[in-house]
């Protein structure tokens, strides 16, 4: 009988939830332990938070150290991690994960390409995978796919590449709480401004990697990558999503742009646009060169459903890639693998 992979969850926010839901409802993976820090969590069996039709008895441990000795004797071939955006706040997590003998999976946007925002923490972990045989990749829709991946890919028909121009022009309206509040959804411009300079409030975090990472895969030896301070965008009427009323005014969300330059010529240009309302709704890539090429999604890529798509189809991918720090480029092509197994 085909065996399927065991999987260890890390984090169980809005996103966790649905990972853990999609975990469970396929059939080739198991869900093998949920680890979330909230006090409020422990305890709880899994599937009666998420209103699901008992299939196991896994409940939500908030020490992931102590869960690792319980499950010594059958221990997960994976761990997913969803936790952080921020490599450092995530690194202890990934180091007791690889030295406890899985691979792992996370979310973390700054560890999609993390060689040059975090050299001597890339280092540390390539050399602790490597020690370990096991594969660490960081993935999801963005980065992870829609601005780095898949532009990549667009490429192999064409002769030459001479400018890449990528847009992620998102109606934020309908996303999860965490993420209309990170582009800043019903502030003032003036609250805005202050919470990205702060840190407060984030945006989007990744664009640096995906330029990174587009112009390792293509050798493109740009000299200069910026990503400019995101700027706001304000409603001109009143506009209700899933979160909060957003007044005339205030802001809807924003408009973020990365480029890649090779001798002031700029080459990839990445412009991230997620605000309530936004239409039209789409991603776009658009190549310059031999031939030219315009791939449009139109409506847009869901962000948390293609998020949790990619997270669990990598699994037999990863468990099958080369040891080490690994990037989207330097596996196989994904695809989906819920008939793959063990």
């Amino acid at each position: 009988m085909p065996e399927p992979f065991r999987v260890i969850q890390i984090g169980f926010g809005t996103l966790g939830k649905w990972i853990a839901k999609a975990i469970i409802e396929r059939e080739n993976l198991q869900l093998a332990a949920v680890v979330d820090i909230a006090p409020v969590l422990e305890g709880k069996q899994v599937e009666a938070l998420l209103k699901m039709e008992r299939k196991t008895s896994t409940i939500i441990h908030n020490d992931l150290s102590n869960t690792l000795d319980e499950l010594s004797e059958t221990p997960p071939d994976v761990a997913l991690i969803a936790t952080s955006s921020h490599l450092k706040k995530v690194k202890p997590t990934i180091s007791t994960c690889l030295q406890a003998g899985m691979d792992v999976i996370s979310l973390c946007e700054e560890l999609s390409y993390p060689y040059v925002r975090h050299p001597q923490l890339s280092k540390q972990l390539h050399n602790l995978a490597n020690s370990e045989g096991k594969t660490l990749l960081g993935t999801g829709i963005n980065p992870g796919f829609l601005m780095d991946l898949l532009p990549i890919i667009l490429t192999a028909p064409c002769q030459s590449v001479d400018k890449i121009h990528v847009t992620r022009n998102m109606n934020s309206s309908s996303r999860r709480e965490a993420f209309q509040k990170k582009v800043g959804t019903g502030m003032t411009k003036e609250d805005f401004k202050k919470a990205i300079a702060t840190g407060t409030i984030t945006g989007h975090v990744g664009l640096v990697e995906s330029i990174h990472m587009i112009g390792t895969a293509l050798n493109l030896q740009l000299d200069h990558v910026e990503e400019f301070p995101p700027e706001p965008v304000i409603a001109t009427e009143k506009i209700v999503t899933t979160y909060i009323t957003v007044n005339a005014g205030e802001v809807r969300g924003l408009k973020s742009r990365g480029v890649g330059q090779k001798a002031g010529d700029t080459i990839i240009t990445l412009d991230f646009n997620a605000y309530a309302d936004a239409s039209p709704a789409y991603d776009e890539v658009r190549l310059e060169g031999q031939p030219n090429i315009q791939q449009r999604i139109e409506g847009g890529m869901p962000g948390d459903e293609g998020t949790v798509g990619m997270l669990i189809n990598l699994v037999p991918l990863v468990i099958k890639a080369p040891p080490g720090l690994l990037t989207m480029k330097d596996i196989p092509c994904p695809h989906n693998t819920e008939r793959v197994w063990k």
